[in-house]
């Protein structure tokens, strides 16, 4: 469908059912990133929530990233756009838009690499995914949010095909890099997603965030999962060019932005096969009519663990609390860091 304007079918309230949702490579609305729960549109503020295992800060500086021309050129850190994998990983998947699509025409470029979500509600309720949200220009995909002319927000979501399969792995390295434009009422997440549509198998959102604000870390409780484990707002701003990678291993999951751990976890880590899904649409309420703008994705990896072994973990080296950090438990007591 290429237009803006919504069918009389696709107007209709109700998201998929979790059936057809996971078949088409839908997170349900209860329980992905962006979710009523505790999506982009909570601030938590600059805190951490831990329950089980533990969180550790690393005390890296996240600083804008310079550009070559200006505008949307999309080299932030003067490194490789795309380099050849880490050491102990091996790279599955890589794409970083090099073939133009027209709004409305990314599915027909690129169906066998994504799956494009359409023709469904968005997780708060209020836009609607279409693949016309969707184009490729310049090496970017271009995620164009607005309202149509009948009055509905748009959204896009794209999921990864790792070999032009659906499905994902039970441990992985997952690099996007992105920006944003500053757009009242809508907020992107880059999220992993369990592969048969249960909340409780897990749920991983980084970044997340409102769009153009800090970029949040929130990993959802396995054992409860509307109550987040983990949760931190970054100081990379969802505004600039970064790189931000979730490296996920039987035992930690650590974060990076641009390269730099800013936190590993023990807390709540998956076990279920999960896979990649990037998404950007409305949050809580309804957006101005008038607010448009674009997320854009200049490339996208997925690694495994090198010749099946046992994956690498990012062990930060001189790991530290920022002196001005708070540990925060579930049970709301607090103690200093530092």
């Amino acid at each position: 469908m290429g237009g803006d304007e919504l069918t009389t079918e696709e107007r209709l309230e109700h998201p998929l059912d979790a059936t057809t949702a996971a078949a088409h490579g839908a997170a349900p609305a209860h329980g992905s990133g962006l979710a009523r729960h505790g999506g982009a549109h909570r601030r938590d503020g600059r805190r951490l929530a831990v329950a089980v295992g533990a969180l550790l800060l690393v005390a890296a500086v996240v600083t804008t990233a310079t550009t070559r021309g200006g505008g949307d050129d999309p080299d932030p850190s003067g490194g490789p756009v795309l380099s050849s994998g880490e050491t102990g990983w091996k790279r599955v998947f890589s794409e970083d838009f090099t073939k133009d699509a027209a709004s409305g025409g990314f599915e027909t470029a690129y169906g066998d690499r994504f799956s494009v979500y359409h023709g469904f509600a968005d997780t708060a309720g209020t836009g609607r995914y279409q693949s016309s949200a969707l184009s490729a220009h310049d090496g970017m995909l271009d995620m164009r949010l607005r309202t149509t002319a009948g009055g509905t927000p748009l959204a896009g979501g794209v999921v990864p095909l790792v070999d032009g399969r659906w499905g994902g792995q039970t441990v992985g390295r997952y690099s996007v890099r992105m920006k944003s434009d500053q757009v009242d009422g809508y907020g992107v997440a880059m999220l992993l997603w369990s592969d048969e549509n249960v909340w409780s198998d897990g749920e991983i959102d980084f970044p997340e965030g409102a769009l153009g604000t800090p970029a949040q870390l929130n990993v959802h409780c396995l054992e409860d999962p509307p109550q987040k484990c983990v949760h931190y707002e970054t100081a990379a701003s969802l505004a600039d060019w970064h790189t931000y990678t979730i490296e996920w291993t039987p035992v930690r999951m650590s974060f990076l932005v641009d390269d730099q751990v800013i936190a590993t976890t023990t807390s709540s880590i998956p076990t279920a096969r999960m896979h990649l899904v990037v998404q950007a649409g409305s949050v809580e309420g309804t957006p101005p009519p008038s607010a448009q703008g674009s997320l854009l994705i200049d490339w996208m990896t997925i690694d495994v663990p090198a010749d099946g072994a046992q994956p690498p973990a990012t062990v930060p080296r001189g790991v530290t609390v920022p002196e001005q950090g708070t540990w925060t438990a579930r049970d709301g007591s607090d103690s200093a860091s530092g």
